[in-house]
């Protein structure tokens, strides 16, 4: 006996490139014996190996097998797809009207030019025997002209009127391919095979993973200048085109990647070091490509500063803050469990999720690089003490102040451990001037003495201002050059103040710490020796 299972959407897991979708429903068996449940209008994403059931019944009740059939619908079932279905037949209605209106247009060119030659031949006729006066060609020239230009406008508007409907209807065409796939079925059903000892009420937990499914971390770091502490905050970024919404389910968010699994050899593969074959140079043609990131995302804004909002008792009102959120730990996954229900609907528009608020106590600092960027970046030192890993993703800045949170712009977040530092760039200071300078280049190409030497002295200075009311801890990264070549040699020559740290490879940093309305110079000189006769790149011009 077959019976139908109305089994909705309890819980989903989402992964970043997929999701895990469980439905529970139950149905009461008649009798004893042999019973196919059918689960009917899955949908087409669906991942067929991964289908699987579970049952709860009377005592003796077996699952024996669950098999996945299609299904084909004479219209959509889903409301979206059934929209878009609804676009294209209206805008294919309205290509043939367009295509009816152009023939009638083009007969009715037929005919004018047909009347003018008659006309034509009648009036010569007419003429020659005196029966016609001498402005009726006139009137007829007129008419068929003024008839002739008004078919052609009114054609011309009809096939702009159709290229524009044409380019719409390949749109929603294309819409709906990706909605439903360009083949197979429109949606999957399955069956579940049980066999039942006596008559009773079997509930079931059917699962399955979907594609077009994800979500993609997204960090906001609202920063305290004043107490030393940064408010961070974790969201989960959800798409999902499914094909099927998700309403009032158990969310999770997984940062377990089911596809990621490899299998690994047991010996690392044999390292080879060979000659470089020798390969004819081409010539290309140049090209050039330039990118920008235009200031303030679509959709995003600065919020309404809570100041701004009336509230009836402000004693009795404080800053709302993101619901906490269990993390579980999984293997190498972590699973963030959303409390209440949640509804993402099959629209492939991101939806987001709160993962919880973190006060991260930190130390906050200046980074001036004027080799790299101007200005000097503040930048909060801390520890992830989130409690879990981070996974790399989007990061917006947030300073807050008396008028409420104000946008800074976004950056990026590494993958951080749990526990490792965490550095957050949170924006430029203008209160904090960098200004580096080239303040010395003399060059004595030497002679035959002096065994023709070249002797370059190149001095730098970087001016550091802090214009704010408070105490600041700048920190200034610098370089000297790098020889690459044996016959070149750099010698430095003074720096003052000294750096704080030199690399081997002559990078050097500067902690300093200015006081309000100070001003700090930073100068370092040194000598670049080569031969006269060599050429090289690199030195400031």
């Amino acid at each position: 006996m077959r019976l139908n299972l109305d089994a909705p959407i309890a819980e989903v897991t989402v992964y970043p490139d997929r999701a895990l979708i469980t439905r529970r429903g139950s149905v009461e068996a008649p009798d004893a014996g042999e019973h196919e449940i059918a689960l009917a209008q899955l949908p087409r994403t669906l991942v067929k190996e991964s289908l699987r059931a579970a049952g709860r019944g009377s005592a003796g009740a077996q699952l024996l097998g669950v098999d996945l059939t299609d299904e084909y619908h004479a219209a959509p079932p889903e409301d979206v797809t059934r929209g878009i279905q609804a676009e294209i037949d209206r805008l294919t209605r309205e290509m043939e009207k367009l295509d009816q209106r152009l023939t009638l247009l083009e007969q009715q060119r037929r005919w004018i030019n047909t009347l003018g030659e008659q006309a034509a031949r009648g009036l010569a006729y007419g003429l020659i025997r005196g029966g016609a006066e001498p402005e009726d060609p006139a009137r007829i020239f007129t008419l068929t002209r003024d008839e002739s230009e008004r078919l052609t406008s009114a054609t011309l508007d009809a096939q702009a009127e159709r290229r524009r409907v044409s380019q719409e209807l390949d749109a929603r065409e294309r819409e709906l391919a990706a909605a439903t796939g360009a083949h197979g079925p429109d949606r999957y059903q399955a069956l579940i095979r049980v066999r039942t000892a006596d008559a009773g009420v079997i509930a079931f937990e059917v699962s399955y993973l979907v594609y077009n499914a994800s979500w993609e971390p997204r960090y906001d770091a609202r920063v305290d200048t004043v107490a030393g502490k940064v408010r961070f905050s974790q969201q989960a970024q959800v798409r999902q085109w499914s094909g099927e919404d998700w309403s009032a389910v158990r969310l999770a968010i997984s940062t377990a990647r089911p596809s990621a699994a490899l299998a690994l050899p047991d010996e690392a593969p044999v390292w080879y070091l060979e000659q470089r074959p020798q390969i004819q140079p081409r010539v290309y043609a140049a090209a050039s490509m330039r990118s920008a990131r235009m200031p303030g995302a679509p959709g995003e804004a600065t919020a309404a500063p809570m100041a701004a909002m009336a509230a009836p008792d402000e004693a009795n009102f404080a800053d709302m803050t993101m619901a906490p959120v269990p993390v579980e730990n999984a293997g190498a996954a972590q699973v963030f469990r959303i409390g209440g229900a949640s509804d993402i609907p099959s629209d492939g528009q991101p939806h987001l999720v709160g993962l919880g608020d973190d006060d991260l106590p930190a130390r906050l600092e200046y980074v001036a690089a004027p080799v790299i960027a101007d200005g000097a970046h503040l930048r909060a030192v801390t520890l992830n003490a989130t409690g879990h890993a981070l996974p790399a993703g989007a990061l917006h800045v947030f300073h807050g102040g008396d008028a409420g949170d104000e946008y800074v712009g976004e950056t990026h977040l590494e993958a951080t451990a749990e526990g490792a530092p965490l550095k957050l760039y949170l924006g430029v200071n203008d209160n904090i001037t960098v200004k580096r300078e080239l303040v010395e280049r003399d060059t004595d190409r030497g002679n035959l003495l002096q065994g023709g030497t070249r002797r370059t002295t190149v001095g730098y200075r970087v001016t550091l201002a802090n214009r704010t009311d408070t105490p600041q801890r700048v920190i200034l990264l610098d370089r000297l050059p790098i020889a690459k070549h044996e016959r070149i040699k750099v010698k430095p020559l003074e720096m003052r103040p000294q750096p704080t740290n030199q690399t081997k490879l002559d990078q050097l940093t500067w902690e300093l710490q200015l006081t309000p309305g100070e001003d700090r110079k930073v100068e370092w000189r040194f000598l670049v020796e080569s031969p006269a006769d060599l050429d090289f790149i690199g030195m400031p011009s």
